[in-house]
């Protein structure tokens, strides 16, 4: 049997830290994560910081190089240590 991925792109495996700020406006207050796969129109990101659906958030893959604007689109907290959220660029 088959499952449905609704993915719009190819997810690549990726384990790498990333910084991320929970207010894309104030960027020198980052948290830490790594992020567990990345295509090209978003990412999943592990935390120990609860995301919340439809929240905004700054990830830095690379902060000298690259930062991305994304919006949560599913978050579990899988137990008092880590979270696991599906980020779409924006």
């Amino acid at each position: 049997m088959a499952t449905y991925d609704k993915r719009r792109h190819r997810r690549s495996s990726i384990v790498t830290a990333v910084e991320y700020a929970l207010n894309p406006r104030h960027t020198d207050e980052t948290l830490d994560g790594v992020l567990a796969d990345i295509s090209e129109s978003g990412l999943c990101l592990l935390t120990s910081t609860p995301l919340n659906k439809g929240e905004e958030i700054l990830v830095k893959i690379n902060p000298a190089a690259f930062a991305q604007a994304a919006v949560v689109r599913w978050s579990k907290q899988y137990d008092a240590l880590y979270c696991r959220a599906g980020l779409e660029f924006i």
